[in-house]
């Protein structure tokens, strides 16, 4: 391949388009090494992932492709995920598994849901709370959907379009609820009812993997302009590199900052609507054996301060010393809802954890590790889908691809952002 193909950002997005377009491009990281968020961190003996991070797998092609990379060493799991809500946990997804919830709440959900289901379909869905009373009824919306989601987005679903729901939640029918109601044995629903994580190390094992099989990846170069009319990007330690077309992962509320060159005013003002959250990240290391037989738990309610917690010493037990355990918090922010005592709020995830009984008084913490992800989730909301349009119209008439979860500010699971590397490299062959 003669042209210059330059790729921005070495996550997953850059690491995928650079591996399938072979070697006929070069891979900027403005980091000391590859992965972005797909990285893991070591303290006191524990692997610490910058957040969870699993893999699911729709399409053969992903599979083989990372049973390629990292032969022999995947591991596949039967998911385990819970909700803890009214003092209870159910099984996820919520909205099949109400059994040994409180009566009055399991008699809302399935009234609710058939409720639903006589309606007709062309009933407006024009934001997401109304999307989900649509889909499941006012119980379920109620009980689950609506205070997750507002506790998740940090903003009230009426604000948000639901154009993320198809992939990402799992879609019942009246038997499921009323089947879920009923008997606490279910079916396992949704996407991700089957995951795979490595069998030795954390999910930094398949970025390294990628990384192997490049040759022209440069670390330590971060962006600090970009010229659309010479085609020249600009690194912060002095160096250029000339394109004919730019891929960028990087996140795409940045390249506005970037670019040197006066934008259109639509531009411009269609980048500064984009809206994110930021995702506190605090991971543990328990002197205990079995601080939990779950996968993952969700919390809806606003007593606690997380919305989810997860135990990766039950994706792998080589991520953690023998008789010990982990697990990863997470709390959402954003400016609608500011995280605004960060000092403190390791004291509240602890006292929290101890109020949900997944610690005891008497653990001992022997490895803790915080990631505060600025770019944590992309808000849809009512402005999102003529901004992206109008960005990614003006970026490719500039020679310039976003690609990747944050690049091109879309929801992707870890599967996606690799099919999309494969994606934009077939595009960027064509142009």
């Amino acid at each position: 391949m003669n042209r210059d193909i330059v790729i921005l950002g070495a996550g997953l997005a850059g690491l995928s388009t650079a591996y399938h377009l072979g070697n006929g491009c070069r891979l900027y990281e403005q980091d000391g090494e590859v992965g972005g968020l797909a990285r893991s961190d070591t303290v006191n003996g524990f692997t610490f992932d910058r957040d969870g991070h699993l893999l699911h797998f729709k399409t053969k092609y992903a599979k083989k492709l990372i049973e390629r990379l990292l032969p022999d060493d995947l591991t596949a799991h039967k998911r385990s995920a819970w909700v803890f809500s009214h003092d209870a946990y159910t099984p996820y997804p919520f909205q099949a598994n109400t059994f040994g919830l409180p009566q009055t709440v399991v008699k809302d959900c399935i009234f609710g849901m058939v409720t639903a289901n006589t309606r007709s379909s062309a009933d407006d869905e024009s934001n997401l709370r109304d999307w989900m009373v649509n889909k499941f009824g006012a119980g379920i919306t109620r009980h689950f959907l609506y205070p997750y989601n507002q506790k998740f987005w940090t903003l009230p679903p009426e604000k948000l379009i639901p154009d993320w729901t198809s992939n990402y939640v799992p879609r019942v029918g009246v038997k499921d609820v009323i089947n879920g109601a009923f008997s606490g044995r279910t079916a396992l629903l949704g996407y991700n009812t089957t995951f795979w994580y490595p069998r030795c190390g954390g999910i930094d094992r398949l970025a390294k993997a990628l990384r192997k099989k490049l040759k022209n990846v440069k670390t330590n170069h971060r962006a600090k302009a970009i010229d659309i009319e010479k085609r020249k990007v600009w690194f912060a330690n002095g160096e250029t590199a000339d394109f004919s077309v730019l891929v960028s992962t990087i996140p795409l509320i940045e390249l506005k900052d970037l670019i040197i060159q006066k934008m259109p005013l639509a531009v411009k003002q269609a980048f500064s609507r984009l809206k994110y959250i930021s995702v506190y990240n605090l991971n543990l290391g328990v002197e205990r054996e079995g601080v939990s037989d779950k996968h993952w738990i969700y919390f809806p309610e606003e007593k606690f301060c997380f919305f989810r917690v997860g135990f990766p010493t039950n994706f792998s037990a080589d991520v953690a010393p023998k008789s010990n355990s982990s697990l990863y918090v997470e709390l959402s922010y954003s400016e609608y809802r500011p995280l605004r005592d960060k000092q403190n709020v390791e004291k509240r995830i602890h006292a929290d954890l101890l109020k949900a009984g997944i610690l005891r008084k008497t653990d001992k913490i022997v490895a803790r590790h915080i990631n505060d992800i600025k770019y944590a989730y992309v808000i849809y909301d009512r402005n999102y889908r003529v901004s992206i349009k109008i960005i990614s119209d003006f970026l490719f008439e500039n020679n310039i691809i976003a690609a990747g979860r944050f690049g091109r500010w879309n929801y992707m699971s870890m599967e996606d952002v690799i099919l999309e590397g494969k994606a934009v490299s077939e595009q960027v062959k064509h142009l």
